[in-house]
């Protein structure tokens, strides 16, 4: 039996006490309030919920207006020049410096050469004949020596055309040499030049060289044939040997 049946029997009922049991059994009467109980113990925290969206950015304000620059001012006027100052006193004449090194005399000088075809036996002198320049330094042409007048450094180029008198019955090629020789106050091998090539029998050839020695004054020189057979000079356009000495210090 549901609640509205019941009710709808208790109206007729004689016995409202009875109805009223009836009802409270039936949970359709209520009872006085009882006291409130006791505050239960707080729950857990929850988890933290997701951050939430950012907010858009406003826009941005204008710009203020530049403020207006003054106008610049005239440029003034140049000062006048100021007088030239007196001029100061000349400073006092420095210390004379040491003297340097003399320089190159070149006060003693000889050039010689020879036109003839002389033949020059094996270790003897070369005397070409002509002398073109002699100053200070002397020359013999019967010796073949120049002598030096003064202690120094002399420089001396030469140059000799011969032609090999080789006369063995083979003939064999060989390279003329010629030696510049100090020969007074004691001998002294000053230098040595010779043919490029080996010459047979009339095959001609030059010989040249220079060299730089000191010497003492009064010292003799000459060049030797110091091939391993005779020689004779050669004119080459008329000049068949040419050398030159000057002093250079």
């Amino acid at each position: 039996m549901n609640r509205e049946d019941f009710n709808d029997k208790c109206k007729d009922c004689n016995d409202c006490c009875l109805c009223e049991v009836v009802r409270c059994l039936v949970n359709d009467c209520t009872g006085p309030t009882g006291p409130c109980g006791c505050t239960g113990p707080t729950g857990p925290k929850g988890a933290t919920g997701p951050t939430g969206a950012t907010g858009m950015q406003g826009p941005i304000g204008p710009t203020g207006a530049t403020g207006m620059q003054g106008p610049i001012g005239p440029t003034g006027a140049t000062g006048a020049t100021g007088a030239t100052g007196m001029q100061g006193p000349t400073g006092p004449t420095g210390a004379t410096g040491a003297t340097g090194p003399a320089g190159g005399s070149f006060n003693a000088a000889a050039m010689i050469h020879d036109e003839t075809n002389a033949v020059v036996p094996i270790n003897e002198a070369i005397k070409p004949s002509i002398t073109n320049l002699s100053n200070g330094i002397t020359y013999d042409p019967t010796t073949g020596e120049f002598m030096v007048p003064q202690t120094g450094q002399y420089l001396i180029n030469w140059w000799f055309n011969v032609r090999s008198k080789n006369q063995n019955e083979e003939c064999n090629p060989i390279a003329l040499g010629i030696e510049l020789h100090q020969t007074t106050p004691g001998f002294n091998l000053i230098a040595h030049s010779s043919t490029h090539n080996r010459l047979s029998g009339c095959d001609t050839g030059t010989i040249s060289g220079n060299a730089l020695f000191a010497a003492n004054a009064n010292d003799k020189f000459r060049f030797v044939n110091t091939s391993n057979t005779d020689f004779q000079l050669v004119p080459n356009d008329r000049y068949s040997a040419s050398f030159s000495v000057t002093q250079i210090n």
